[in-house]
């Protein structure tokens, strides 16, 4: 395992939630990912807020094409 970066994706009623740049301890060889302490329970509310977001929106607009949002924080 290396230090690096990993992304994850849920899928949920047509909804995907991919988040990006997740700092974890990667497999150079596979897709296996370790994340550090905390880690875990920040990326479970991110997403349950993302989907949250995404749902909404589906509601209001369901007429719209696929849409991809692109979130970015500041360290």
């Amino acid at each position: 395992m290396i230090w690096g970066e990993t992304e994850f994706a849920y899928t949920e009623e047509g909804v995907e939630v991919v988040v990006r740049h997740i700092p974890a301890w990667v497999c150079p060889y596979e897709d296996d990912a370790a994340f550090p302490p905390g880690t875990t329970d920040e990326l479970i509310e991110t997403v349950r807020e993302l989907m949250a977001v995404a749902r909404k929106t589906q509601a209001k607009r369901p007429s719209l094409p696929t849409q991809e949002y692109l979130v970015r924080m500041a360290s």
